[in-house]
């Protein structure tokens, strides 16, 4: 973790500018400031040290941060999580192939110079980027969009154009995503399945052949008849659907998932199950549904929550507000006293992000928003890190996030 020692002001920044004209100066005088730092230096850097801090007081400042021993342990473990050989072969090109010959072994002490090039000069950015992070990125959110599975096996995106030969008989594709209720005088047909599926950062609404509308979350996917001829409308899914089923009491809509069957009428609920999530749930907002699980039956009313752990094999229904589960399908994200290894696994669905926790004690820090869906991610990690609780950094596209001792 970067300490608040290395953040070196603008002031300083400028003023040491001024007197470091080249990368390899800058190199030299980090060698000797290394050598300082790990108590190793030879005489003449020692005097290249003093000539040093005697050409400009804001160097004695520098030195002093430095070298300060209240901070040397914990500048030390920062450099533990050096790589020497990446760190070299940064800094090598920048050096015209010279050789850091003179400097005890530079393999040794390599790590140590290039932390003290990070801290005097911001020339130094492609190493800091490494070490620190870099300057995160923006992280826009989700889009509608999918893929089309057709029953031949044939698929295609729908952000296409063209749809398929006879595709236009049985669905259209509008501003939200597929339409099977629109065309007019469309044949009847056997039972034929689709599946639509979203990528990471996608979202879709489709409308099945009777009318029933079902929002598709990102990394999910949706398996149905292109029309409904059976007594019951039956329709599996991946990863989280929000249904509002249309009424037909003589024809039950079921939804099937992995490990659980929803049985509705007609009635809005949620649907969650990714197959990388220890649990299954389903949140229902109006109407009533009948779930079985493990051949066990259970009866939700509004406003309450089932939820299936995978590990132990065992359902729970328990009284909610229906709003906090089903906020996305509205546009936004309701997090209450949730752990951020919960909320980033979320949130990365939506807005396809990489992330990596560096330690257990990050994941169980406890997160509570209320953020918009549509609006980029960054607001969301300024926030996390207001909490003073977590570092977040970006290091090579991947989202780095360590507990704060």
């Amino acid at each position: 973790m970067i300490t608040p020692f290395f953040r070196l002001d603008c002031f300083i920044y400028k003023q040491i500018l001024k007197t470091m004209n080249s990368f390899k100066e800058n190199f030299r005088i980090a060698k000797f400031l290394a050598s300082l730092f790990t108590h190793s230096a030879i005489p003449e850097e020692e005097k290249a040290y003093r000539e040093w801090i005697n050409e400009n007081p804001e160097h004695q400042k520098l030195a002093k941060r430095i070298l300060n021993e209240e901070t040397y342990e914990k500048n030390t473990q920062l450099i533990k999580s050096f790589s020497s050989q990446k760190a070299w072969d940064r800094i090598y090109p920048r050096l015209g192939g010279e050789k850091a010959s003179g400097f005890l072994s530079w393999r040794k002490s390599l790590k140590y110079a290039a932390l003290i090039l990070l801290l005097i000069i911001p020339a130094s950015y492609l190493i800091y980027n490494w070490v620190a992070g870099e300057t995160i990125s923006d992280i826009t959110p989700g889009t509608l969009g999918g893929e089309l599975i057709l029953s031949d096996g044939k698929s295609f995106n729908l952000s296409d154009n063209a749809l398929p030969e006879g595709a236009a008989e049985i669905f259209i594709i509008d501003s939200k995503g597929i339409n099977y209720q629109t065309p007019a005088n469309k044949p009847k047909v056997k039972e034929i399945k689709n599946t639509l599926r979203t990528l990471h950062g996608m979202e879709c609404h489709i409308v099945l052949s009777d009318g029933t509308k079902v929002h598709l979350n990102a990394e999910s996917q949706l398996t149905y008849p292109i029309c409904f001829n059976n007594k019951e409308r039956i329709v599996q899914v991946e990863g989280e659907a929000y249904f509002d089923v249309a009424p037909d009491k003589a024809h039950p809509f079921i939804v099937q998932t992995p490990h659980t069957s929803i049985r509705v009428t007609g009635t809005s609920f949620n649907v969650r199950a990714y197959a990388d999530e220890g649990v299954e749930s389903t949140t229902l907002v109006s109407g009533a549904v009948k779930i079985n699980n493990e051949n066990e039956d259970y009866e939700l009313l509004p406003n309450q929550h089932f939820l299936y752990d995978k590990n132990s094999q065992k359902g729970i229904v328990s009284n909610v507000n229906a709003e906090l589960y089903t906020s996305w399908e509205s546009g936004s994200f309701i997090f209450i006293n949730i752990p951020l290894e919960n909320v980033m696994s979320y949130l990365s669905k939506w807005y396809g992000f990489k992330y990596t926790f560096e330690d257990d004690a990050a994941k169980q820090v406890k997160i509570g928003a209320y953020l918009n869906r549509y609006a980029n991610m960054n607001p969301i990690i300024d926030m996390i890190m207001e909490l003073n609780m977590v570092d977040i950094k970006q290091r090579e596209g991947v989202l780095h996030i360590a507990y704060k001792q």
